[in-house]
């Protein structure tokens, strides 16, 4: 498969499957789209409405419209942000809950940075998309609580769970060891929206910040002799048990080399070295990715993102290097998901997962942490690296 069919195989799955199924669950009624679809594609339509996934949403379809100029992706992404700043921002105290019920009213009213983070990444697409003042300040609005209540100057790690009017509480949302006080995936999205934010609002405040983010990464996250990231922490810094995630470090692989590049910096040997180690731990015989290894033990479960986030890092790790094991790595796990990851029935999108023996994994098709991000990111990210003199990445 030549680059340019890849590219056009990207955006026909983009256009024609990921992103009609996700338009299929506006709800007209309430605003917003429902909150779940189960493993038989039945549409829960009283389940809660997440801030992440809406957000996620905002996100990709801001993106998708600024890509390809379609009119139903500007509805989508303009219905969407209506949705987030009339029901999911709270007024009295700022910030997104983390969730409300089907019909908009607030349902959990907790304050994580992790979802304020992805609220300012969806904010600052869909104003470099659209032009919406409105959206800019709403970005700065999230950008301001982020970097200021959501940031510890004593430990110099952005903070995690707050309840509705900002007071710190145990990380039960996203600590999943021991309610970690520190955890990587925040501060990774911390970095993926700063860098969004940097591209509309490029000012010198957020070009250290994200400066210092990057040093955090470098200094305490990244450990270079195994090449992967610390998930877990406490408030010292110190490693909670020993977990590795191969679809966060090769995610945070492109990540951090487009956040580099933003403020004009450079780190290969991180970036190289989190697609290294993902290629020589994680990759499986047919070309996909395992999850994740606790206390040495391989867990190769196949999830739709991890694959993802697999194609963009090893594509990106192959246009740093030149070296064209990554490019056939990537290539190897785009065939994976064409084989395996897609949901094959007329209305289905991608699967959760599939097993350690690839079977698939009966979960949800959408939820709260399943949504058109990261495949739809996928595709956006190969039709703009795979098309010639392409001049903006995002």
């Amino acid at each position: 498969m030549s680059d340019d069919e890849l590219r056009q195989a990207a955006e026909t799955e983009l256009r024609h499957r990921i992103l009609p199924f996700w338009l299929g669950l506006a709800d007209r009624e309430h605003g917003g789209v429902h909150g779940h679809v189960d493993a038989d594609l039945e549409i829960d339509r009283k389940a809660d409405k997440g801030a992440v996934m809406a957000c996620r949403f905002l996100w990709t379809f801001s993106a998708a419209y600024r890509q390809f100029g379609d009119r139903s992706y500007l509805a989508a992404a303009q219905d969407m942000y209506r949705f987030i700043t009339g029901r999911l921002v709270d007024a009295e105290h700022g910030g997104v809950f983390w969730s409300v019920d089907h019909t908009g009213a607030p349902a959990d009213t907790d304050k994580h940075v992790y979802a304020q983070a992805f609220a300012l990444y969806a904010f600052s697409e869909y104003h470099r998309a659209t032009g919406d003042e409105s959206a800019l300040a709403s970005a700065t609005e999230i950008h301001d609580i982020v970097t200021g209540i959501g940031f510890d100057p004593a430990t110099g790690a952005y903070r995690e769970q707050f309840d509705r009017s900002w007071t710190a509480k145990p990380n039960v949302l996203l600590g999943e060891f021991d309610r970690a006080d520190i955890t990587m995936n925040t501060h990774l999205h911390v970095l993926e929206a700063l860098t969004a934010y940097h591209v509309v609002a490029p000012t010198p405040a957020v070009t250290g910040r994200i400066a210092a983010l990057l040093d955090t990464f470098r200094d305490r996250l990244y450990d270079p002799r195994r090449r992967s990231l610390r998930v877990f922490l406490d408030a010292d810094w110190r490693e909670l048990g020993d977990v590795m995630s191969y679809g966060h470090d090769i995610e945070a692989s492109w990540l951090i080399d487009e956040a580099s590049r933003e403020i004009g910096a450079d780190l290969p040997d991180m970036v190289v070295g989190l697609a290294r180690g993902t290629a020589e731990r994680a990759v499986l015989a047919d070309g996909s990715v395992a999850n994740e290894a606790i206390g040495g033990r391989v867990d190769a479960t196949r999830v739709w993102w991890v694959q993802a986030e697999a194609v963009v890092g090893f594509l990106n790790a192959h246009e740093r290097t030149g070296d064209g094991t990554f490019r056939a790595l990537a290539r190897g796990t785009w065939d994976y998901i064409t084989t395996s990851m897609i949901d094959s029935r007329p209305t289905g999108e991608w699967l959760y997962a599939r097993d350690a023996d690839n079977v698939a994994l009966r979960k949800e098709a959408a939820g709260k942490w399943k949504c058109c991000y990261h495949n739809g990111r996928l595709c956006l990210q190969l039709v703009e690296r795979l098309t010639p003199a392409t001049v903006n990445r995002t």
